[in-house]
């Protein structure tokens, strides 16, 4: 049966209203009501195929995904914004996942503002916002207020010093990256300085986030640093981003104190990338989190691929190699390898991308896991994915 939420579907109609009355304004003869809303967006077909570590059984999965992003700017000083993702699951990734439609939701959230429009055995399709925020912005200062993205990271793969909405690397189909029910502040100090306050809420108070940042450029470098408690811990936070010559440097670092009968913890990442005459794009990083795994693990299954600012990796010690090539102006590939010594955990994340015509994208993606269990090192998993974007 179809399930419904009053609550969640209210919400996704005033937004469906709002893309209505701005396509409307489009027709209507006054050109400034024409650039106050900006609509744009996206439609993609993603297929995913996961098979046993042997190619002995596969299991297909497919989505159609739809997003909606709309700017609003009746001001020089005040915007908004409300962005929406619909998705349509089907197949049998979602018939042989238990409780899937928990597995897409998001648990950070003041407010739930998803719609789960039906659920069958085999078919699922879901709204959610991920952005639905007012801001006001003077030369001296601005205020945003409403769900958003605090990026507070620096560096490409991994990010300790973003702790309000942690980004994981493998799911690349979420460009735009989760957001946060949060009100930020930031107080413009010149000369490429400023200062930055940032408070996010949750539907659980222990796991409500507020943190200050101070940013500066000094020697050609940006430097950072923060502090602020997360989930009730104190947490301090440090990154920076520069060059040596030609190549650029990039780290952060965030220290969780001990809280409670937990011990201190720290993140650490420090990542370096040049781009060669020929237009080979090299990367290079590394990851420290020291209450990760050390040692093989028994079942590779356990390992919590759920990621946040406190666990960027469940293992303990990470290094990741990222080679790209434009081929043509056309044709990209890129290939990224994660290794993690003590633990021998590798994976394996090739894919190239090709643009089809103006606006229409075609990826190839694959993820392959091995670790090592009980003394041997073999292969545990792996997906591909085949993905078509069409961009307006």
């Amino acid at each position: 049966m179809p399930r419904f939420f009053p609550i969640k579907k209210s919400i996704t109609l005033i937004l469906l209203m709002m893309i209505h009355a701005g396509l409307f304004a489009q027709t209507d003869e006054n050109i400034e009501k024409v650039k106050k809303l900006e609509v744009r967006g996206y439609v993609k077909d993603l297929q995913s195929l996961t098979f046993s570590k042997d190619f002995d059984s596969l299991i297909t999965g497919n989505m159609i995904h739809n997003r909606i992003n709309m700017r609003w700017k009746p001001t020089s000083k005040i915007s908004g914004a409300a962005e929406f993702r619909t998705r349509l699951f089907w197949g049998e990734e979602v018939k042989y996942t238990p409780d899937f439609s928990s597995g897409i939701g998001y648990n950070q959230d003041l407010i739930d503002a998803s719609l789960i429009w039906f659920e069958t055995e085999s078919m699922l399709m879901q709204t959610y916002i991920d952005r639905f925020w007012l801001e006001y912005q003077t030369e001296k200062w601005s205020a945003r207020v409403g769900r958003q993205r605090i990026n507070w990271g620096i560096s490409t793969i991994w990010n300790p010093n973003d702790i309000f909405n942690t980004y994981n690397f493998l799911d690349f189909d979420y460009e735009e990256r989760p957001g946060r029910d949060a009100v930020k502040a930031r107080l413009n100090l010149g000369d490429l300085s400023y200062l930055e306050v940032a408070a996010a809420t949750s539907d659980q108070s222990q796991k409500s986030v507020f943190a200050i940042k101070y940013f500066t450029n000094k020697w050609n470098y940006d430097f950072q640093f923060s502090g602020g408690v997360y989930h009730e811990i104190v947490t301090l936070g440090a990154g920076w981003a520069g060059s040596i010559k030609d190549a650029g440097l990039k780290g952060e670092i965030q220290y969780f104190a001990p809280h409670q009968d937990t011990t201190s913890q720290v993140n650490l990442t420090l990542e370096s990338d040049y781009v060669f005459k020929d237009g080979w794009y090299l990367n290079l990083g590394f990851l420290l989190n020291s209450k990760g795994i050390s040692k093989p693990v028994e079942n590779w299954s356990l390992l919590n691929f759920q990621l946040s600012p406190q666990s960027l990796m469940p293992t303990k010690w990470n290094t990741v190699y990222t080679v790209s090539k434009q081929i043509t102006p056309l044709f990209t590939g890129t290939f990224t390898g994660i290794y993690s010594p003590g633990s021998n955990l590798l994976i394996l994340l090739p894919s190239i991308q090709y643009n089809l015509a103006t606006n229409l994208d075609f990826d190839l993606v694959w993820q392959s896991f091995y670790a090592e269990q009980y003394d041997i090192f073999e292969v545990v998993a792996q997906r591909g994915f085949l993905r078509i974007k069409w961009s307006f």
